[in-house]
């Protein structure tokens, strides 16, 4: 049987790759806000590249935001590091 998981710093860097190559991925990740500290559940994003984040002086999150741009709306979003948990249909594990 075939695992279907990626570590998620893996996930990162193959998301990084296939932005640099102009492939789209899909990912999901549970929702937050933490200026309302309210979450609306998890939400899919069936096409998106990686984008330039927040620099730290810009954000106290800078390091646990992951800016991406979604397409076809090319919409600009954030999803927190620490929520995501799928990565192209691949479950998000958290620990080698």
């Amino acid at each position: 049987m075939e695992d279907n998981t990626v570590y998620l710093f893996d996930a990162i860097q193959m998301m990084r790759t296939l932005t640099k190559m102009n492939v789209p991925f899909s990912f999901e990740y549970k929702t937050l806000s933490t200026q309302k500290g309210t979450t609306n559940g998890f939400r899919t994003v069936e096409r998106a590249l990686l984008r330039p984040g927040l620099r730290t002086d810009q954000s106290d999150l800078a390091n646990e935001l992951i800016a991406f741009t979604e397409y076809p709306m090319e919409e600009h979003k954030f999803f927190h590091l620490s929520l995501l948990v799928n990565f192209n249909g691949r479950k998000i594990r958290y620990k080698k």
